[in-house]
Protein backbone atom coordinates (compact mmCIF):
# COMPACT_ATOMS: atom_id res chain seq x y z
CA UNK A 1 0.00 0.00 0.00
CA UNK A 2 1.95 3.16 -0.79
CA UNK A 3 2.12 5.74 1.86
CA UNK A 4 -0.68 8.70 2.41
CA UNK A 5 0.27 12.14 1.54
CA UNK A 6 0.76 12.94 4.97
CA UNK A 7 1.44 16.34 6.32
CA UNK A 8 2.85 16.13 10.19
CA UNK A 9 4.41 18.61 11.67
CA UNK A 10 4.81 20.82 15.23
CA UNK A 11 4.61 23.97 16.72
CA UNK A 12 7.99 25.17 15.65
CA UNK A 13 8.60 28.89 17.03
CA UNK A 14 6.72 32.46 18.49
CA UNK A 15 6.94 34.86 15.59
CA UNK A 16 7.06 38.46 16.73
CA UNK A 17 9.68 41.02 16.45
CA UNK A 18 11.82 39.22 18.46
CA UNK A 19 11.99 36.05 15.63
CA UNK A 20 15.36 36.28 14.44
CA UNK A 21 16.35 34.66 10.91
CA UNK A 22 18.84 31.87 12.78
CA UNK A 23 15.26 30.30 14.72
CA UNK A 24 14.02 30.54 11.69
CA UNK A 25 16.73 28.60 9.79
CA UNK A 26 17.63 25.97 12.47
CA UNK A 27 13.71 24.97 12.64
CA UNK A 28 13.49 24.75 8.77
CA UNK A 29 16.27 22.51 8.51
CA UNK A 30 15.59 20.39 11.58
CA UNK A 31 12.08 20.01 10.07
CA UNK A 32 13.65 18.77 6.62
CA UNK A 33 15.74 16.54 8.27
CA UNK A 34 13.60 14.78 9.46
CA UNK A 35 10.37 14.71 6.86
CA UNK A 36 8.12 16.51 8.87
CA UNK A 37 5.96 19.02 6.27
CA UNK A 38 4.10 21.12 8.31
CA UNK A 39 4.69 23.58 10.63
CA UNK A 40 2.57 26.24 13.34
CA UNK A 41 4.05 29.77 14.10
CA UNK A 42 2.74 31.12 17.60
CA UNK A 43 1.19 34.37 18.02
CA UNK A 44 -0.29 33.27 21.67
CA UNK A 45 0.93 36.00 23.68
CA UNK A 46 1.89 39.09 21.24
CA UNK A 47 -0.01 42.33 21.81
CA UNK A 48 -1.13 45.39 19.87
CA UNK A 49 0.45 49.05 19.72
CA UNK A 50 3.07 48.23 22.77
CA UNK A 51 6.31 49.56 22.86
CA UNK A 52 6.93 47.76 26.13
CA UNK A 53 10.18 45.89 27.03
CA UNK A 54 10.10 42.41 26.22
CA UNK A 55 6.52 42.65 24.52
CA UNK A 56 5.76 40.73 21.78
CA UNK A 57 4.70 42.32 18.58
CA UNK A 58 3.45 41.65 15.62
CA UNK A 59 6.58 41.23 12.37
CA UNK A 60 6.43 43.89 9.85
CA UNK A 61 4.77 42.47 6.96
CA UNK A 62 8.32 42.74 5.20
CA UNK A 63 9.68 40.36 7.99
CA UNK A 64 7.35 37.98 7.36
CA UNK A 65 7.83 37.47 4.36
CA UNK A 66 11.10 36.86 4.57
CA UNK A 67 10.44 34.21 7.17
CA UNK A 68 7.95 32.71 4.85
CA UNK A 69 10.66 32.35 2.02
CA UNK A 70 12.64 30.42 4.40
CA UNK A 71 10.23 28.38 5.23
CA UNK A 72 8.29 27.83 1.71
CA UNK A 73 8.57 23.84 1.10
CA UNK A 74 6.25 24.19 4.68
CA UNK A 75 2.34 23.64 5.05
CA UNK A 76 2.30 26.92 7.73
CA UNK A 77 -0.06 27.95 9.87
CA UNK A 78 -0.35 30.78 12.77
CA UNK A 79 -1.78 30.40 16.20
CA UNK A 80 -3.39 33.73 17.11
CA UNK A 81 -3.43 35.43 20.93
CA UNK A 82 -5.48 33.95 23.50
CA UNK A 83 -6.76 37.29 23.23
CA UNK A 84 -8.88 36.92 20.74
CA UNK A 85 -12.35 36.11 21.80
CA UNK A 86 -15.50 36.12 19.29
CA UNK A 87 -17.72 35.16 21.94
CA UNK A 88 -17.42 38.60 23.99
CA UNK A 89 -20.17 41.31 24.54
CA UNK A 90 -17.47 43.63 25.74
CA UNK A 91 -17.17 45.79 22.92
CA UNK A 92 -13.37 46.74 23.69
CA UNK A 93 -12.50 43.74 23.76
CA UNK A 94 -14.32 42.63 20.48
CA UNK A 95 -12.44 45.58 18.95
CA UNK A 96 -9.33 43.99 20.00
CA UNK A 97 -10.05 40.82 18.88
CA UNK A 98 -10.55 41.38 15.78
CA UNK A 99 -7.62 43.79 15.28
CA UNK A 100 -5.79 40.78 16.82
CA UNK A 101 -7.29 38.17 14.31
CA UNK A 102 -7.00 40.20 10.92
CA UNK A 103 -3.57 41.43 11.98
CA UNK A 104 -2.60 37.28 12.07
CA UNK A 105 -4.72 36.76 8.86
CA UNK A 106 -2.38 39.29 7.32
CA UNK A 107 0.98 38.17 8.78
CA UNK A 108 -0.42 34.40 7.49
CA UNK A 109 -1.02 35.60 3.89
CA UNK A 110 2.63 37.34 4.01
CA UNK A 111 4.22 34.21 5.99
CA UNK A 112 2.49 31.85 3.30
CA UNK A 113 0.08 30.50 5.93
CA UNK A 114 -2.97 28.75 5.08
CA UNK A 115 -4.93 29.93 7.78
CA UNK A 116 -5.13 31.24 11.74
CA UNK A 117 -6.40 28.65 14.27
CA UNK A 118 -7.23 30.53 17.35
CA UNK A 119 -10.07 29.95 20.32
CA UNK A 120 -12.89 31.34 19.53
CA UNK A 121 -13.61 32.11 23.23
CA UNK A 122 -14.64 31.52 26.94
CA UNK A 123 -17.89 30.61 26.87
CA UNK A 124 -19.86 27.40 25.77
CA UNK A 125 -23.03 26.70 23.72
CA UNK A 126 -26.56 28.03 23.37
CA UNK A 127 -27.87 29.02 19.96
CA UNK A 128 -26.96 33.08 20.93
CA UNK A 129 -23.34 32.50 21.27
CA UNK A 130 -23.38 29.94 18.10
CA UNK A 131 -25.09 32.88 15.99
CA UNK A 132 -22.21 35.81 17.17
CA UNK A 133 -19.64 33.73 16.53
CA UNK A 134 -21.00 32.80 13.04
CA UNK A 135 -21.88 36.26 12.65
CA UNK A 136 -18.29 37.53 13.51
CA UNK A 137 -16.58 35.24 11.61
CA UNK A 138 -18.82 35.81 8.42
CA UNK A 139 -17.18 39.38 8.75
CA UNK A 140 -13.97 38.76 8.47
CA UNK A 141 -14.03 36.48 5.16
CA UNK A 142 -15.64 39.82 3.95
CA UNK A 143 -12.52 41.59 5.19
CA UNK A 144 -10.89 38.90 4.01
CA UNK A 145 -12.19 38.94 0.44
CA UNK A 146 -12.45 42.56 0.21
CA UNK A 147 -8.33 43.00 0.55
CA UNK A 148 -7.51 39.72 -1.42
CA UNK A 149 -6.01 37.76 1.99
CA UNK A 150 -6.28 34.37 1.15
CA UNK A 151 -5.59 32.73 4.63
CA UNK A 152 -8.91 32.13 6.23
CA UNK A 153 -9.75 31.98 10.16
CA UNK A 154 -9.61 28.53 11.70
CA UNK A 155 -11.45 28.21 14.94
CA UNK A 156 -10.64 25.76 17.43
CA UNK A 157 -12.17 23.00 19.21
CA UNK A 158 -12.39 24.08 22.61
CA UNK A 159 -10.78 21.70 25.51
CA UNK A 160 -12.80 23.14 28.32
CA UNK A 161 -16.94 22.30 28.68
CA UNK A 162 -17.32 26.22 29.27
CA UNK A 163 -15.03 26.87 26.02
CA UNK A 164 -16.84 27.68 22.70
CA UNK A 165 -17.27 25.56 21.67
CA UNK A 166 -17.93 21.53 21.15
CA UNK A 167 -16.90 19.45 17.30
CA UNK A 168 -20.54 20.12 15.86
CA UNK A 169 -20.98 23.69 16.55
CA UNK A 170 -17.58 24.68 15.73
CA UNK A 171 -17.70 22.66 12.60
CA UNK A 172 -20.81 23.86 11.34
CA UNK A 173 -20.37 27.32 12.14
CA UNK A 174 -16.98 27.06 10.52
CA UNK A 175 -18.82 25.76 7.37
CA UNK A 176 -21.43 28.33 7.25
CA UNK A 177 -19.23 30.91 7.29
CA UNK A 178 -17.03 29.42 4.66
CA UNK A 179 -14.05 29.19 6.48
CA UNK A 180 -12.00 26.02 8.32
CA UNK A 181 -11.57 24.99 12.08
CA UNK A 182 -9.05 23.15 13.69
CA UNK A 183 -10.11 19.80 15.06
CA UNK A 184 -7.94 19.49 18.20
CA UNK A 185 -8.62 15.77 18.82
CA UNK A 186 -7.09 16.29 22.78
CA UNK A 187 -9.41 19.15 23.13
CA UNK A 188 -12.28 16.78 21.52
CA UNK A 189 -11.34 13.86 24.25
CA UNK A 190 -11.04 16.18 27.10
CA UNK A 191 -14.94 17.65 26.94
CA UNK A 192 -15.62 14.03 26.41
CA UNK A 193 -16.41 13.78 22.58
CA UNK A 194 -16.66 10.81 21.01
CA UNK A 195 -13.06 9.99 19.43
CA UNK A 196 -12.42 6.59 21.38
CA UNK A 197 -14.40 4.57 19.26
CA UNK A 198 -14.56 4.40 14.88
CA UNK A 199 -17.88 5.16 15.09
CA UNK A 200 -17.24 8.32 16.59
CA UNK A 201 -14.19 9.03 14.80
CA UNK A 202 -16.01 8.18 11.43
CA UNK A 203 -19.00 10.27 12.44
CA UNK A 204 -16.52 13.51 12.68
CA UNK A 205 -15.58 12.71 9.47
CA UNK A 206 -18.90 12.53 7.64
CA UNK A 207 -19.67 15.94 9.04
CA UNK A 208 -16.39 17.59 8.03
CA UNK A 209 -17.04 16.08 4.41
CA UNK A 210 -20.59 17.99 4.49
CA UNK A 211 -19.33 21.43 6.18
CA UNK A 212 -15.83 21.79 4.79
CA UNK A 213 -14.53 22.05 1.62
CA UNK A 214 -11.85 20.03 1.52
CA UNK A 215 -11.10 20.92 -1.85
CA UNK A 216 -9.77 24.20 -1.32
CA UNK A 217 -7.75 23.27 1.83
CA UNK A 218 -6.52 20.97 4.18
CA UNK A 219 -8.68 20.40 7.49
CA UNK A 220 -6.18 21.79 10.08
CA UNK A 221 -6.00 18.89 13.16
CA UNK A 222 -4.53 19.06 16.52
CA UNK A 223 -3.19 16.62 18.67
CA UNK A 224 -1.29 15.73 22.08
CA UNK A 225 -1.77 13.96 25.07
CA UNK A 226 -3.88 15.78 27.77
CA UNK A 227 -4.76 15.32 31.16
CA UNK A 228 -8.82 16.14 31.72
CA UNK A 229 -10.79 16.75 35.00
CA UNK A 230 -14.90 17.61 35.54
CA UNK A 231 -14.39 20.46 33.55
CA UNK A 232 -12.70 19.33 30.53
CA UNK A 233 -8.89 20.30 29.79
CA UNK A 234 -6.76 20.33 32.19
CA UNK A 235 -3.30 20.68 30.69
CA UNK A 236 -1.44 18.94 27.21
CA UNK A 237 0.55 16.24 28.07
CA UNK A 238 2.67 13.98 25.88
CA UNK A 239 1.62 11.19 23.51
CA UNK A 240 0.21 8.40 25.34
CA UNK A 241 0.03 10.41 28.74
CA UNK A 242 -2.29 11.83 30.97
CA UNK A 243 -5.93 10.90 30.15
CA UNK A 244 -5.84 8.26 27.20
CA UNK A 245 -6.01 10.36 23.68
CA UNK A 246 -6.42 7.43 21.26
CA UNK A 247 -3.94 8.89 19.01
CA UNK A 248 -3.45 5.65 17.47
CA UNK A 249 -6.65 4.93 16.36
CA UNK A 250 -7.32 8.16 15.25
CA UNK A 251 -4.59 8.00 12.88
CA UNK A 252 -5.92 4.07 11.92
CA UNK A 253 -9.33 5.89 11.27
CA UNK A 254 -7.48 8.45 9.26
CA UNK A 255 -5.87 5.74 7.09
CA UNK A 256 -7.82 3.49 6.40
CA UNK A 257 -10.55 6.19 5.23
CA UNK A 258 -8.26 7.54 2.71
CA UNK A 259 -8.42 10.92 4.88
CA UNK A 260 -4.84 11.32 5.67
CA UNK A 261 -4.26 13.37 2.91
CA UNK A 262 -7.33 15.98 3.86
CA UNK A 263 -5.71 17.39 6.92
CA UNK A 264 -2.57 18.84 8.21
CA UNK A 265 -1.89 17.12 11.90
CA UNK A 266 0.25 19.71 14.32
CA UNK A 267 1.37 17.70 17.23
CA UNK A 268 1.34 20.07 20.59
CA UNK A 269 2.73 18.14 23.24
CA UNK A 270 3.99 19.60 26.21
CA UNK A 271 5.29 18.22 29.47
CA UNK A 272 6.63 20.16 32.35
CA UNK A 273 10.29 19.80 32.27
CA UNK A 274 11.09 19.30 28.98
CA UNK A 275 8.74 21.74 26.56
CA UNK A 276 11.63 22.51 24.12
CA UNK A 277 11.62 22.43 21.13
CA UNK A 278 13.53 18.76 20.48
CA UNK A 279 10.89 17.46 22.61
CA UNK A 280 8.34 18.92 20.27
CA UNK A 281 10.08 16.83 17.17
CA UNK A 282 10.50 14.10 18.92
CA UNK A 283 7.04 14.11 19.82
CA UNK A 284 5.76 14.78 16.04
CA UNK A 285 8.18 12.01 14.69
CA UNK A 286 5.91 9.66 16.70
CA UNK A 287 3.06 10.80 14.66
CA UNK A 288 5.07 10.34 11.62
CA UNK A 289 6.22 6.86 12.59
CA UNK A 290 3.46 5.36 13.37
CA UNK A 291 1.91 6.85 9.79
CA UNK A 292 4.73 5.37 7.68
CA UNK A 293 4.60 2.44 8.98
CA UNK A 294 1.31 1.40 8.02
CA UNK A 295 -0.06 -0.18 11.03
CA UNK A 296 -3.63 -0.31 11.81
CA UNK A 297 -4.49 0.25 15.69
CA UNK A 298 -7.81 0.02 16.62
CA UNK A 299 -7.65 -0.44 20.28
CA UNK A 300 -8.42 1.77 23.21
CA UNK A 301 -6.26 1.91 25.81
CA UNK A 302 -7.41 4.27 28.49
CA UNK A 303 -4.47 4.81 30.88
CA UNK A 304 -7.24 5.63 33.47
CA UNK A 305 -10.92 4.78 34.02
CA UNK A 306 -12.72 6.27 31.50
CA UNK A 307 -13.87 9.69 32.15
CA UNK A 308 -17.00 10.28 29.37
CA UNK A 309 -19.29 9.63 32.29
CA UNK A 310 -18.89 13.17 34.05
CA UNK A 311 -17.00 14.85 30.81
CA UNK A 312 -20.14 14.60 28.74
CA UNK A 313 -21.70 17.98 28.39
CA UNK A 314 -25.38 15.99 29.13
CA UNK A 315 -23.57 15.81 32.94
CA UNK A 316 -23.28 19.68 33.17
CA UNK A 317 -25.14 22.03 33.87
CA UNK A 318 -25.92 24.75 30.42
CA UNK A 319 -24.93 28.21 31.56
CA UNK A 320 -26.85 31.13 30.25
CA UNK A 321 -26.43 32.49 27.03
CA UNK A 322 -25.38 36.04 27.16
Amino acid sequence: MPKPDAMIGMAAFQLSTFTSEAVVELAATTLRKHGLRAAELLCLANVLGSRRRGALGYPSKERATKIGKLMEDFQLSIHGPYAISLTTKDPKMLQNSRTHLTRCLRLADAVGASHVTFHAGSRRGGQTVRNRVQQRLQEVMVKCEKENITAVPAPEVGGKIASFGDFEEVCAVAGNSGCLFCWDVAHDFARGGDVISEAGLLRRIELIEQHIDLSRWRLPVHISGIVAGRRGEVRHAPLGEGSGVPWRLFLSVLREQKFLDKVVIICESKATKRDGFDFRVEEALKLKAFVDSGEIDKEYRPSRPQLTQFLSQDSVESEPEE
